[in-house]
């Protein structure tokens, strides 16, 4: 595992193979062959996406609290806080995708971006906002001239950030038929959003609506 950036004092930093890509790889073959059914039952619409994705929520899939759990010592680390874990869920996005730029809710005090894979091998670009923010706004499609930092990940790395203070997205057109990500999140033991910790949040509503994505593992 590689740091590069400082989380501490920019609210961001690069984790290179925060996971063995063979673990990442690993785990997306898991999750295809325990729900066949992906492509249909966890069409999702979220408002930073444009159009349907594909979510699934640790309460929907167990398994991916594993990696919530294990991964929060080097939370601690990482951070440099006492942290505990609030919740994650996985995303799928397709082709020409971009995700808008947002910031996160009070559960997402310290959170990580994992990218699981991409199915064509191009890597698609986070930025995060290099400036932090007071309250939260907009979302829009691009960061509308503020200085942001784009970060380049192959599958295992992560970004780390603070997602309620540091807005985030993917501003370009994803270049891949799909691209697997992982969402997790940590808020401080004893700080003002101590509360989130061990959230149960169900994830966005569902649709029976969208088109389904050629997930081919």
């Amino acid at each position: 595992m590689k740091v590069n950036g400082d989380y501490q004092g920019r609210g961001y930093a690069h984790i290179e193979r925060l996971i063995p890509p063979e673990v990442a790889e690993a785990f997306l073959r898991q999750l295809k062959a325990d729900l066949p059914q992906l492509t249909e039952e966890f069409i999702t619409n979220a408002p930073i996406i444009r159009r349907t994705s594909i979510d699934v929520y640790a309460n929907d899939y167990p398994p991916m609290l594993q990696f919530l759990w294990g991964l929060t010592p080097a939370m601690r680390e990482l951070t440099g806080r006492d942290v505990l874990p609030t919740y994650n869920y996985f995303r799928l996005y397709r082709q020409n995708d971009i995700c808008r730029v947002h910031s996160d809710r009070e559960a997402c005090e310290h959170s990580l971006s994992l990218t699981l894979g991409y199915s064509d091998g191009q890597v698609w670009p986070f930025e995060v906002g290099q400036d932090p923010i007071d309250e939260p706004e907009d979302i829009v499609d691009d960061f509308a001239g503020k200085p942001f930092t784009s970060i380049a990940m192959q599958p295992g790395d992560a970004v780390l950030y603070r997602g309620v203070q540091h807005r985030h997205g993917r501003i370009a057109p994803n270049p891949n038929r799909w691209s697997a990500h992982l969402f997790l999140h940590w808020v401080d033991r004893d700080g003002p959003h101590a509360a989130q910790a061990f959230d149960v949040m169900a994830g966005p509503n569902k649709t029976a609506a969208g088109a389904k994505v050629d997930f081919d593992l």
